[in-house]
């Protein structure tokens, strides 16, 4: 996509990235979709089997056919291409692209490699916050896959923030930018419109405060069919609070957590809690 921005947002499951998918989308420049899963469900999928294939003894496969870079400019490039412009089709206005899906991040080599100029925006929540929605999610029809213990969430929710760090290695500021879910939360309006600054975006106080009315909660769980923002999975929107956690989980589960995650929570700024 060469005439219109693309943004793209990622972070550890429940960690409010629908949440900042909404108010980033919700400004006028700004055109989106539901989670397209475009480079964790079909392209990267694919770029790793191609990545294997060529370990293989035989010439059989796409690997037989095209290089590693034919591949990716070929084959899986115009595909990601035909993705945004359907999503672009929507509008003649020459409107920033907002899409939404957490494990983005996971491929940002990849996607550093065909869509050089897109801004990765990262959420990064606390991750005693995030085990404390897996735990709530889990008992919901819906939500089996976060039935994890602590160790094997801990590994998942250190994993993204890796890769985050990762491609701010190579990235640059400002292609990668970081969005703290309790500041977010705490002072939404700053906070938004810092966010908005960063992506470029005009805005207005008086805007920000309709934007985020408009993506409270409570208005979310109301959404009307067809809209980004309707989810019909029960609870599927908690409650959003920062420092829920404190009550939802037991001192074992901080502790564990804590230790498990200490290292990365440090580079976040996140502290131990004292009991």
């Amino acid at each position: 996509m060469k005439s219109r921005r693309i943004i793209l947002i990622s972070g550890c499951p429940r960690s409010g990235t629908s949440w900042v998918h909404f108010l980033i989308s919700s400004h006028p420049k700004a055109l989106t979709c539901r989670e397209t899963h475009l480079y964790d469900k079909y392209i990267g999928p694919l770029k790793e089997w191609f990545d294997k294939e060529v370990l293989y003894e035989g010439n059989d496969g796409l690997s037989a056919l095209f290089s590693e870079s034919e591949f990716v400019e070929e084959i899986l490039s115009p595909l990601v291409e035909k993705v945004f412009m359907k999503v672009s089709s929507h509008s003649a206005e020459n409107k920033v692209i907002v899409e939404k899906t957490p494990a983005s991040i996971l491929h940002h080599d990849l996607i550093k490699k065909i869509q050089k100029d897109a801004l990765m925006l990262f959420v990064v929540r606390d991750p005693r916050a995030v085990f404390a929605s897996f735990k709530a999610g889990s008992r919901e029809n819906w939500g089996s896959w976060m039935k994890k213990g602590v160790s094997e969430f801990c590994h998942s929710w250190n994993k993204y923030a890796y890769a985050y760090f990762a491609a701010q290695s190579y990235w640059g500021q400002s292609n990668l930018l970081l969005v703290q879910y309790e500041k977010l939360k705490l002072d939404p309006v700053n906070e938004l419109r810092k966010v908005y600054d960063q992506l470029t975006l005009d805005s207005s106080i008086e805007m920000i405060e309709k934007v985020i009315c408009a993506n409270k909660i409570d208005v979310l769980r109301d959404s009307a069919e067809g809209t980004v923002s309707y989810d019909k999975r029960n609870s599927f929107y908690r409650n959003g609070k920062a420092f829920g956690w404190v009550d939802e989980l037991s001192l074992t589960e901080i502790k564990d957590i804590e230790f498990y995650c200490k290292d990365v929570m440090t580079l976040f700024g996140y502290k131990a809690h004292k009991c």
